[in-house]
């Protein structure tokens, strides 16, 4: 009932921005959103990397000189010699699609972090950390997965950026965390009162 409860009151101020939130009515929602968020994840990926593998599996039958297969319990992997782009899944397609992924969950939580911070005594403007981060990820990928050669520059631009974004969603998980301040703050009342 209490996860029902704190959907409810999520939805039902996905546009207030203002105010205080406790950890039960964050969490159990927050915790719907990342699931289903994974779920739309795997719906806009699997397509693409089966639709690749498709392609790979035609062109070993086709150009076999080309291609080995190996197969054994519970593995199976296609070895493809020389440079073939068009094997590949459509990356920036498919960050295109996870981009939209993101916007929405990330439309879902907004509200709900800026309460959560604001119970906590701290501005919503934290919850704003991860953001840069993984939007630099959403925009280079495209770019790192369209090279025929490592540019070993861009890999350690997006693995420093990647480590950035774990070490800003952690702080921001931390925030949440916490035990919200007692009484009323700058944000308002206490919502457990």
């Amino acid at each position: 009932m209490a996860v029902l409860k704190a959907l409810t009151y999520n939805l039902g101020n996905l546009l207030t921005f203002t105010g205080r939130e406790t950890r039960g009515q964050f969490w159990p929602y927050a915790a719907i959103v990342f699931v289903f968020s994974m779920a739309g994840m795997m719906a806009v990926m699997m397509p693409e990397m089966f639709a690749s593998m498709e392609r790979m599996q035609k062109f070993a039958t086709e150009h076999p000189e080309l291609a080995t297969i190996q197969q054994g319990s519970g593995s199976y992997s296609i070895t493809v010699q020389g440079n073939h782009p068009e094997l590949m899944p459509d990356m920036a397609n498919m960050m295109g699609m996870m981009a939209i992924v993101f916007i929405f969950a990330i439309s879902l939580l907004a509200a709900a972090v800026a309460r959560r911070l604001h119970d906590r005594g701290k501005s919503g403007a934290w919850g704003l950390m991860p953001l840069p981060f993984i939007t630099f990820a959403s925009v280079m990928m495209p770019t790192v997965f369209a090279q025929t050669f490592a540019d070993m520059g861009l890999f350690f631009t997006m693995f420093i950026n990647n480590v950035l974004y774990i070490a800003a969603l952690v702080f921001l998980v931390i925030l949440l965390a916490g035990a919200g301040s007692e009484g009323e703050n700058r944000f308002g009342p206490d919502p457990t009162l």
